[in-house]
């Protein structure tokens, strides 16, 4: 029973440990995007503005998440902070998202295989 429990334990911890190492959206919002997206600087669109979302949110997860990574308008890419990854990133972004009258999921492993192949062709574009 003893040998059990301790694998079940170990088992649960490998589902735990990816949710609790990466950062949270709003840690990165904080360190990373509050930047731009509090004041809206460089036309960045605002923290909890439903209206400067609105139009964003329509063009769908997949395609903001990718693009908004790759760098979009005056945004550059990754928000600026070379060693963000795309995990974190989404987070963010959906975390500002719902804050400002979205309501995005975290993307599932078919949705980031769509935003990896994306970001693929947006990048042989630059």
């Amino acid at each position: 029973m003893l040998r059990q429990t301790i694998i079940f334990s170990f088992f649960v911890l490998t589902l735990l440990v990816p949710l609790t190492s990466s950062a949270s959206g709003e840690s990165t919002y904080k360190s990373v995007c509050i930047a731009c997206h509090a004041a809206g600087m460089n036309g960045a669109p605002k923290f909890q503005n439903n209206r400067d979302w609105a139009s964003i949110i329509k063009e769908g997860k997949i395609h903001v998440i990718a693009e908004a990574y790759n760098g979009v308008r005056k945004m550059p890419a990754k928000g600026g902070k070379p060693d963000l990854t795309l995990e974190d990133f989404s987070e963010a972004l959906i975390y500002m998202v719902n804050a400002s009258g979205g309501k995005w999921s975290t993307p599932t492993e078919q949705e980031y295989i769509k935003i990896k192949n994306k970001l693929s062709k947006l990048s042989s574009k630059k």
